[in-house]
């Protein structure tokens, strides 16, 4: 990504997130009113554009693209479903790897008693910073963590930043290891093992290869363009096994089909959707 910007692949989902809370996708009980607030200026004006021109498009056209908003409003209603099983069971430390323009610490109210700490590139996190500041938060306390995950010690930063590794923590990991190198990722599980008490979880977002798939290929192109080209694409078998070999214990792993069929809407055929898939691990008292 760029070293002085905000991660653009950040923007564009919360530009999903923000049209998505406009009414325009079919995933039943999706709401982000904070996306909008977050957007940069670019992406605010595209937002308004794309809104009037749904809006007077032929219901086909407005069918299809609400199931590629579908792709990113269901997989965020999948991420909130163990974060509030967690926290209805006492879970007090939420810690979001990779946040980007993440808005869970202002509409979650079921935070009201958590910490959040919210993990980031200093360069995105920087933007995120300035456009929240003001903003009512539903969380008791916000951490903003600057790390990259390329070179950085999560552990300790987060250590300095007020993590307890003897308490409970929900650790939400969404839109980042497709784009981590392997040691990377086997690097940040390490640190994610050594700083969760027994009750962690952790719910993993990933994406699977699409082998000579066409879409999949130019969605690619285009992000390498942008400087965020998906380097870690891997199979749900090699997830699991990185995940087991770390030290947890994998609960679920689930995708779009999956979660369209639990909040009642239809699951989308595009790249991103086909590729989305959720891990749950446990941190289980045996294991410290």
């Amino acid at each position: 990504m760029h070293p002085t910007r905000p991660s653009t692949t950040a923007a564009l989902v919360a530009f999903m997130r923000a049209l998505s809370d406009d009414g325009l996708c079919s995933a039943q009980g999706f709401r982000d009113p904070i996306a909008q607030r977050l957007l940069p200026l670019e992406w605010a004006a595209l937002r308004e554009v794309a809104r009037r021109g749904l809006r007077r498009s032929l219901p086909v056209v407005r069918e299809r693209f609400a199931l590629e908003l579908d792709a990113v409003a269901l997989r965020s209603l999948a991420l909130d479903e163990p974060l509030l099983a967690a926290l209805a069971r006492g879970v007090r430390q939420v810690v979001i790897l990779g946040a980007g323009l993440d808005t869970r610490a202002h509409r979650l109210e079921a935070l009201r008693a958590a910490t959040v700490f919210e993990v980031d590139h200093p360069s995105t996190q920087a933007h995120k910073r300035q456009v929240t500041a003001g903003l009512r938060r539903c969380s008791a306390n916000l951490v903003f963590v600057g790390v990259d995950f390329e070179r950085d010690a999560l552990g300790q930063a987060l250590a300095r930043a007020g993590h307890r590794g003897d308490e409970p923590t929900v650790w939400l990991w969404e839109g980042v290891v497709m784009y981590l190198t392997l040691p990377a990722l086997r690097s940040t599980l390490t640190s994610v093992v050594a700083a969760s008490a027994p009750d962690s979880d952790l719910v993993l977002h990933y994406h699977e290869p699409l082998e000579r798939d066409l879409e999949a290929w130019a969605m690619n192109q285009v992000l390498s363009v942008w400087r965020e080209p998906q380097v870690g694409q891997r199979r749900r078998e090699t997830m699991a096994a990185l995940v087991t070999e770390a030290g947890l214990e994998v609960v679920d792993d689930s995708g779009q089909a999956d979660w369209a069929r639990r909040f009642g809407a239809k699951a989308s055929a595009g790249p991103i959707a086909r590729q989305s898939r959720l891990l749950l691990a446990r941190q289980a008292a045996t294991l410290r």
